[in-house]
């Protein structure tokens, strides 16, 4: 969605959510943890079509500590 196309409709009607301010809600809400002590904020894409929506880590960093820390999957 990042190149501005809708994986599931095709649409080219994409919105990017990287941009706002007070991504971070109650409860941490837009965010996932990445280990004990730290959560990473989603920057959401969402298709203004079908509703589909995409989330990407914000910062480099913290998929580095997903990285390291999290189980790949085979």
């Amino acid at each position: 969605m990042k190149n501005g196309t809708c994986p599931l409709c095709g649409a080219k009607e994409i919105f990017s959510g990287a941009a706002v301010k007070g991504k971070t809600g109650m409860h941490y809400s837009n965010t996932i943890p990445v280990s004990a002590l730290r959560v990473a904020v989603l920057d959401n894409y969402v298709c203004g079509q079908c509703g589909y929506v995409q989330s990407f880590i914000a910062k480099e960093k913290h998929l580095a500590v997903i990285r390291k820390k999290w189980p790949l999957v085979f």
